[in-house]
């Protein structure tokens, strides 16, 4: 059930609960953090503001310190349809991922790819928005001259899809590792190469749907470099004995999470004086909104 890679393509593994246990567990913890939101972590009027406020991913507040949005705005969804997607896509994926790499490696790889494609999206986001106030003075017109946009532009990040995209590219590394297998044979091979084809053509699908305005692409790209990153050195680690293989995993998830707290100390504290203003501005507005919704609270 853990992985081994002769075994798990010779024959399926018999279905049993234990075998799902971890996907199971990140579907019902993204379900009953969803009813949290909507029931006691939703009072303003605004779904923006509550969500910064609940911690979504927005690269003006990400960027200047508040770097616990990564991990958080994994576990926040903007509607039913949205986790449902989501929930949907874990099953089809993570229980695949579970059995082939067992539940340490699959957490590793969730938690590497969604915090690491929050982080990734939040700096992509901050790059476009520094590419276009470049542009912006470039046209040199007299409306940038003398009627500056002093508007405070935010674009809200949330989701699961980010770790589910590395956990789709975690399987199709497996797969191609399994299916260059010397010791099977062609039929066995053929009967990889379907599940390899479907989730190269999900991954292909989502990417391309990601290209529609509002849904966050940066993410989905980054949690599939991340996850193939990781899955990659997995695979690829000696794995002779069971004691090699799992001190094979600790070492490798060490060095990702070394890698990935460096990535997020050196790029989550920007001193930037107008990304500092933006952040100040939002958390006014914030405040202003929360204020005046405890005090409606009050004289209800």
């Amino acid at each position: 059930m853990t992985g081994d890679l002769n075994a798990a393509t010779v024959q399926k593994p018999k279905f049993s609960l234990w075998a799902i246990a971890l996907t199971l567990c990140i579907a019902v913890l993204n379900i009953v953090v969803y009813f949290y939101q909507l029931n006691y972590a939703a009072p303003l009027d605004s779904q923006e503001n509550n969500l910064l406020l609940f911690g979504a991913n927005v690269y003006q507040l990400s960027l200047t310190g508040d770097w616990w949005r990564y991990p958080v705005s994994m576990l926040l969804h903007s509607g039913g349809m949205h986790l449902a997607l989501n929930t949907l896509a874990l099953f089809v994926i993570g229980i695949e991922c579970e059995r082939n790499y067992g539940k340490f490696r699959m957490l590793a790889i969730y938690l590497f790819s969604g915090i690491g494609a929050a982080f990734f999206s939040a700096y992509w986001q901050y790059q476009e928005a520094l590419k276009e106030v470049a542009s912006q003075a470039s046209l040199n017109t007299w409306s940038s001259l003398y009627l500056p946009d002093n508007t405070v532009y935010i674009t809200v990040s949330i989701g699961a899809s980010g770790a589910i995209m590395g956990l789709a590219a975690a399987s199709v590394i497996y797969l191609l590792k399994a299916i260059n297998n010397p010791a099977l044979s062609i039929e066995q091979r053929n009967q990889l190469k379907r599940p390899l084809y479907n989730i190269m053509a999900m991954i292909g699908l989502t990417l391309v749907n990601g290209l529609q305005s509002g849904i966050d692409n940066a993410a989905h790209i980054g949690g599939a470099v991340l996850g193939a990153f990781i899955s990659g050195a997995f695979v690829l680690a000696p794995q002779a004995t069971n004691r090699g293989k799992f001190t094979s995993s600790i070492l490798i998830t060490l060095i990702a999470a070394i890698l990935l707290f460096f990535a997020l100390n050196q790029y989550s504290s920007s001193d930037d004086e107008e990304l500092n203003y933006e952040r100040q501005f939002i958390y006014q507005e914030m405040e202003k909104e929360l204020n005046q919704w405890q005090s409606w609270a009050l004289t209800r």
